[in-house]
């Protein structure tokens, strides 16, 4: 199954960055059971919507997979480069079982 999420992951972001690049490029930097990490890098980092690059990825994924993620946590590593952790979402029925 992982296999088949990081394929997904990858389709996503090459299809981010077909629409992004080059004000924004995404790249894969590691895959988890929890999640990924994505460095984000471009001019895009000095916008004041800067959260919004990093939701599109999600809706990117959309189309990929039907695996819910969303940001963990972001930070500027460099100047114009961000990392991005995303996690999984738990799904509804979990949150009920674990309030």
């Amino acid at each position: 199954m992982m296999e088949k999420f990081e394929e997904a992951v990858l389709k996503a972001i090459n299809e981010y960055n077909k629409y992004h690049s080059p004000e924004a490029k995404a790249r894969l930097i590691k895959i988890g059971e929890k999640g990924f990490t994505v460095d984000f890098e471009g001019v895009f980092c000095f916008s004041c919507g800067v959260y919004d690059y990093f939701e599109d990825l999600i809706y990117e994924l959309k189309n990929f997979t039907v695996e819910d993620v969303e940001i963990l946590s972001f930070k500027e590593y460099e100047p114009e480069k961000i990392r991005v952790e995303y996690g999984f979402k738990r799904t509804s029925q979990l949150s009920m079982e674990n309030p």
